[in-house]
């Protein structure tokens, strides 16, 4: 846990130490020099409307599939036996909630760093601030999906040494962003057709070998009961979500009020589909006690020939995490553009490059991601720190479902995407409720995780005090 703690700390440092650099250097020219760096954007180039549809399902599925598809189906059918494709569904409808709330917003008030502009605006600037602070420390997971695919190679060739791959794969997917979003969303579309297949081959060739009878009873499919069940599909949260990120690129999408909420539903749907009819294949190829808490290279060795094998594990493992990997760094950056733009970070993180890249801020995260693969931190700290942080993040957006309403119904009027205030708050609730028990689980079985957090949150919120009152001369807020 002492690494776990340093990890922390790391990000805490990232994310801070140059908010106090800010403060040191800015001086009585800050706001001179805001608008100078905001003139300078302009000559620079504007993030670029480019995204349309297609590539906003590209990035989507990308996101959600990824390592949780690889790694947690086993786990979840150790605590569901054949119930694993339901749970799958569950899952699906958990995360849509959220989503449903998080596609109103954007729809209505589509920005680059929509989730931060939707704390921001309707909770406060140093709840916003707190929403980033969070963000970026829950990026260790960047790492995770670099480590991950290293795994896989590693047992196509036992050889290779993970460290080595884990970090020129992070490397390769900052640089395809660092040479634009365009790029970086070509290699996307390239990876998840890959990755879609291999899925579909592995559904494919499995489905004729499923043994139907492992899920015709209750018993089968909620073998430890109900609660097991509702905790497996708690799990799989973080297989299944990963849409809601898309927000984030309010600001380079052609029509956003139109495709974000397609796209967020859509890909989350179509994942779900896949999702569950693997859960089948999993455990139904199989006696399900053979299958619980393995990866589902075992269940591909049993129905491919080697070749096709060899290709599930290339095109579905490796492909998927690296496809995650890439997507989060086309979203991770937006936020925090606009949090610097208003002052909370120093002027020259909101640099963005003649290929419209935020060149600075997506090298922060860049090393962010390498340090735990450097400093040879574990795979499963890594994971249950990163995932569980992020779902805490997610609850100040999704918590401001219950205000669109009353804050911007002139937004929600003029919406292309129309959802009651009743059953808009339906899904608040219901997302915030599943989110919070998923991060519960992840923290569950990692000493001293919530003392961590405290310390962590209240240097967030220390920092958030001592700089407002900057911020608001920047912003011209009274």
């Amino acid at each position: 846990m002492f690494f776990a703690g340093m990890a922390l700390g790391a990000m805490a440092g990232a994310a801070f130490g140059i908010g106090v650099m800010c403060c040191v250097v800015a001086g009585k020219r800050e706001d001179q020099q805001m608008e100078q760096m905001r003139i300078r954007r302009k000559k620079q180039g504007e993030l670029k409307k480019v995204l349309g549809l297609g590539d906003l399902m590209g990035i989507g599925i990308g996101q959600i599939i990824g390592s949780g598809i690889m790694s947690l189906t086993g786990i979840c059918i150790a605590l569901t036996g054949a119930g694993t494709p339901f749970a799958f569904l569950t899952a699906a409808l958990l995360v849509l909630c959220p989503n449903m709330v998080l596609a109103v917003l954007g729809a209505a008030v589509p920005a680059t760093g929509g989730m931060y502009t939707y704390v921001r605006d309707y909770i406060g600037r140093k709840t916003g601030f707190f929403y980033l602070a969070l963000l970026v420390a829950g990026q260790l997971v960047l790492a995770m999906f670099a480590i991950t695919f290293a795994v896989y190679m590693h047992d196509l060739l036992p050889g290779t040494n993970q460290t080595v791959v884990a970090f020129v794969l992070l490397t390769v997917c900052f640089i395809m962003n660092i040479l634009g979003v365009e790029m970086a969303a070509k290699l996307q579309n390239i990876l998840v057709i890959v990755l879609v297949a291999a899925m579909a081959l592995f559904i494919i060739f499995g489905l004729p070998k499923v043994d139907w009878s492992a899920f015709d009873s209750i018993d089968k499919i909620m073998p430890n009961g109900f609660i097991n069940f509702m905790t497996g599909a708690s799990l799989l949260t973080f297989a299944t979500g990963g849409a809601e990120f898309l927000s984030e690129l309010g600001g380079e999408m052609k029509n956003p009020g139109r495709d974000l909420p397609r796209a967020m539903i859509g890909c989350t749907v179509v994942v779900a589909v896949i999702y569950a009819f693997i859960g089948v294949v999993a455990a139904g190829v199989l006696p399900v006690d053979q299958i619980a808490g393995e990866s589902l290279s075992l269940v591909a060795k049993e129905i491919f020939p080697k070749g096709l094998y060899v290709f599930f594990v290339v095109g579905g493992g490796m492909f998927a995490v690296a496809s995650t990997l890439n997507a989060s760094f086309t979203w991770v950056t937006k936020g925090l553009l606009v949090a610097a733009e208003e002052g909370w970070l120093p002027k020259k993180a909101a640099y963005v490059g003649k290929r419209g890249t935020p060149v600075v801020l997506l090298t922060v995260f860049y090393i962010i991601g390498a340090i735990p693969i450097l400093t040879g931190m574990s795979l499963e700290t890594i994971s249950r720190l990163g995932n569980g942080l992020s779902l805490i993040y997610v609850l100040f957006p999704i918590a401001t479902g219950y205000l669109i309403y009353k804050k911007n119904p002139e937004a929600m009027a003029k919406s292309p995407f129309k959802v009651g205030k009743v059953p808009l708050y339906i899904f608040t609730t219901i997302g915030l409720i599943g989110y919070v028990i998923a991060a519960a689980l992840n923290f569950a079985d990692i000493q001293n995780a919530w003392q961590m957090i405290v310390v962590f949150f209240a240097i967030v919120i220390i920092y958030a005090f001592v700089r407002e009152k900057k911020v608001k001369e920047i912003v011209g807020e009274k």
